[in-house]
C-alpha cells in the first residue's frame, strides 16, 4: 500500500498488473496460516488492525454472535419480531443475524447483542477464545520486521457513518491511529473503513481520516483503481474462503462484467 500511495501522490508508475493484498481485522491465525504463504511467494501484504482487539479490550461482536449460536441449548428464539429456529447451519444463521445488526446505530447494536446473550442463554467470555484470537502487539512488530505492513481498522469496528458523537468518531479513527503509531514507533499511513460500503462512511468520516494524515483509505466497494483514483476511497476486490479457484483466477486477471 505504501507503493500505491506514492503512485497516487506523484504519479510514479507501479509494476504492470500490480495488485496490493490487504487483510482486515488482525486475527492471530494470519501468523500461522497467512504470512507463511505470503512469505514463501514473496508477496507483500497490508493488515488493518482493530486496535482494541489487538489490545485485548474486546473481540469482534460478530464472532461473539457465532460463539453464542454454536453453544446455545435453545431451539427457537424470538428476536427483532421474528421467530428464529436455532438449527441447521448455525454459522450461516449467526452470519445472517450479524448482517441485520450491522446497519443499526452503534449503541443500539451493542444493546441487541446483549439481548441475544439473554435469549440464547450464553454469555461470551471477556477474552477471545483461541479460534477468535487477535495478533498480539509483539506478534505485530515481529511480522512488521518480516515485511508485513500494518494499517488502522478503527478501535472497535463500528459502522462509522452510524456514529452520531464526534468524539466517538475521533476515538475510533484518530485514537486508533495514535495507538498503532505508539506501538510501532512510526506513523501508520493506511486506513480501512469497517464494512466499507458507501453507506458505511460519510463526509465526516473522510474528513476525520484526512485530518489524521493517512495516505490512503480503502473501502470494500468492488472494482479497480486507476491513477486518478481518490486515495481515501480506494476500491478492493474481495476474496474469501468461498471464492472458487476459477473465480479467484478471473479476479486476479482483472476480468470484469460490463
Amino acid at each position: 500500500m505504501g507503493q500505491i500511495a506514492e503512485s497516487l501522490r506523484n504519479g510514479s508508475p507501479v509494476p504492470s498488473h500490480a495488485l496490493a493484498v490487504t487483510i482486515d481485522d488482525g486475527y492471530r491465525d494470519f501468523l500461522f496460516h497467512g504470512q507463511p504463504v505470503f512469505s514463501r511467494f514473496e508477496i507483500p501484504v497490508t493488515v488493518f488492525l482493530i486496535t482494541g482487539f489487538t489490545d485485548g479490550e474486546l473481540w469482534p461482536w460478530w464472532d461473539q454472535i457465532t460463539y453464542m449460536f454454536l453453544r446455545t441449548q435453545r431451539t427457537t428464539i424470538s428476536f427483532d419480531g421474528h421467530a428464529i429456529r436455532v438449527a441447521g447451519d448455525l454459522i450461516r444463521l449467526a452470519g445472517g443475524v450479524a448482517h441485520a445488526l450491522k446497519r443499526l446505530p452503534n449503541a443500539e447494536r451493542i444493546a441487541r447483542v446483549k439481548e441475544l446473550q439473554q435469549l440464547l442463554e450464553v454469555v461470551p467470555p471477556t477474552l477471545a477464545p483461541p479460534e477468535y484470537e487477535a495478533l498480539s502487539w509483539d506478534e505485530v512488530r515481529q511480522l512488521n520486521t518480516a515485511g508485513v505492513e500494518f494499517g488502522v481498522h478503527t478501535r472497535t469496528h463500528p459502522i462509522l457513518s452510524k456514529l452520531a458523537d464526534e468524539n466517538e468518531l475521533q476515538m475510533e479513527v484518530a485514537g486508533a491511529k495514535q495507538r498503532l503509531d505508539q506501538q510501532m514507533g512510526f506513523p501508520s499511513l493506511h486506513f480501512a473503513y469497517p464494512n466499507g460500503t458507501l453507506a458505511d462512511y460519510d463526509c465526516r468520516t473522510l474528513a476525520a481520516v484526512q485530518r489524521c494524515g493517512f495516505a490512503t483509505a480503502v473501502t470494500a466497494e468492488p472494482g479497480f483503481n486507476y491513477r486518478s483514483a481518490p486515495p481515501y476511497e480506494l476500491l478492493r476486490v474481495n476474496v474469501d474462503a468461498s471464492t472458487h479457484p476459477t473465480h479467484f483466477a478471473e479476479k486476479l486477471a482483472g476480468l470484469r462484467k460490463h
